[in-house]
């Protein structure tokens, strides 16, 4: 059986989807009960457990035979660092007991040693963590997700702006979330947030344009969209690294089939302009 942690999410749906669809037997972890239902329907069995609760997680994972791991991200709100850092050690915690064939760990570009650099150094500490549980493990480091871009539509649709951290011509890598979850790290080319603006234009058929957001508003920006101030200054720091390319990019990474523009026009199926 598998376990997966972070079903409710873009890539752990993609994994538990392809999992089913090999026949496979699936426990997905879930603390919301609203979503069971949905699962139960395509087949998986559900665990209502918070990853908080490592006394019952480890429980899960205990009748598994492999399990794929995602720590959810933390309220903005709060010390994203300090608490997802908690959620690492619930989780590493509950491995420890498993008798598991393997483990594979959700991770991303970038992901290195360091505090206040957000996902980079809380997914290093889980890589860490489950590296020295002495199960067989798989780190997927993905890129940066196109999912991430589905917050901008609302700003593209009245306004006909995106707002964006990245500069607007700088390429980098992307990937589709469902690609990821078959084990593919980027998508089949670096994209833009110029190029995002314009798939954007077209899906919603109106001009769409970048606005830079300049590093040293970084702050605020996040602060203005309910970031804590330690999380502000931790993501801050992340989109840093992130952007001057602090962080080794693999040689040979594996990649998808899913193009920006068929992935955004996927989400904005319906979308009306």
């Amino acid at each position: 059986m598998f376990a997966v942690l972070g079903a409710s999410g873009h890539v752990g749906t993609a994994v538990t989807q392809y999992l089913l669809q090999q026949g496979q037997a699936v426990t997905v972890v879930l603390r919301n009960p609203q979503k069971a239902a949905a699962w139960a329907q395509r087949g998986a069995s559900v665990a209502l457990v918070d990853v908080h609760d490592t006394d019952a997680l480890a429980q899960v994972l205990q009748k598994a035979d492999r399990a794929f791991v995602l720590n959810p991200p933390a309220n903005p709100a709060l010390d994203t660092d300090k608490a997802e850092r908690a959620t690492v050690q619930s989780i590493l915690q509950a491995l420890r007991g498993a008798k598991l064939e393997k483990i594979v760990v959700q991770s991303t570009y970038g992901a290195q040693p360091g505090t206040e650099c957000a996902d980079l150094g809380v997914l290093y500490d889980l890589e860490q963590g489950a590296r020295q549980t002495g199960i067989p493990l798989c780190c997927v480091r993905a890129a940066y997700y196109m999912s991430n871009w589905l917050s901008a539509v609302p700003e593209a649709r009245t306004s006909g702006k995106v707002s964006s951290l990245l500069p607007a011509t700088l390429p980098v890598p992307m990937v589709a979330p469902q690609d990821v979850g078959v084990y593919t790290i980027e998508g089949p080319t670096p994209y833009t947030a110029q190029d995002v603006a314009q798939v954007f234009a077209h899906i919603l058929q109106h001009p769409v344009q970048v606005e830079d957001i300049p590093p040293t508003a970084w702050l605020a920006y996040y602060k203005a969209n309910g970031f804590s101030d330690k999380a502000a200054r931790s993501y801050a720091n992340m989109t840093a690294i992130f952007i001057n390319q602090r962080y080794d990019r693999p040689a040979n990474p594996v990649k998808g089939v899913t193009d920006l523009a068929s992935y955004l026009r996927a989400e904005l199926a319906g979308c009306t302009p």
